[in-house]
């Protein structure tokens, strides 16, 4: 990241505290993280737990076909995109506009190291489980 890059994150901060400043009830500023409008996608909750020797993920993805969901895995970040069976209206909080949104979308990042390769997926009643095995334990020597 540059140095213009950092200047133009400061000014889009700036741009949102002051909005939520000037009207907090009335700015959806503060669900923001929730949804991306411009792109029409919601992010969905997710639920992420650790085993000894696993990693698993969970998203809620209701009105999504499994054959319309995309996964992208490296050692430390998961992406899950998804398209919605038909677009879902919502009205935010003290909002009187209707935003439409058609795909979920997120990436996060993971507690620690994985093999991307040796992973499981399953959908089942609108959620995803991913099961990710930890690099830590890939190799691990128990001492006898």
């Amino acid at each position: 990241m540059g140095k213009d890059d950092t200047v133009e994150i400061i000014k889009e901060l700036d741009k949102r505290i002051q909005r939520m400043m000037k009207d907090p009830l009335e700015s959806s500023t503060l669900f923001e993280f929730l949804y991306d409008a411009e792109r029409k996608e919601l992010v969905p909750l997710t639920q992420i737990n650790e085993t000894y020797d696993e990693v698993i993920v969970k998203f809620d993805l209701p009105c999504v076909r499994k054959e319309d969901i995309f996964l992208k895995c490296t050692d430390d970040v998961l992406t899950v995109k998804a398209r919605m069976m038909k677009s879902c209206k919502l009205t935010p909080l003290h909002s009187n506009k209707e935003l439409e949104f058609e795909r979920f979308r997120k990436s996060i990042r993971l507690p620690v190291l994985v093999n991307a390769n040796n992973s499981k997926a399953a959908f089942k009643n609108g959620v995803l489980e991913i099961r990710l095995q930890k690099k830590s334990h890939q190799n691990e020597v128990i001492m006898q």
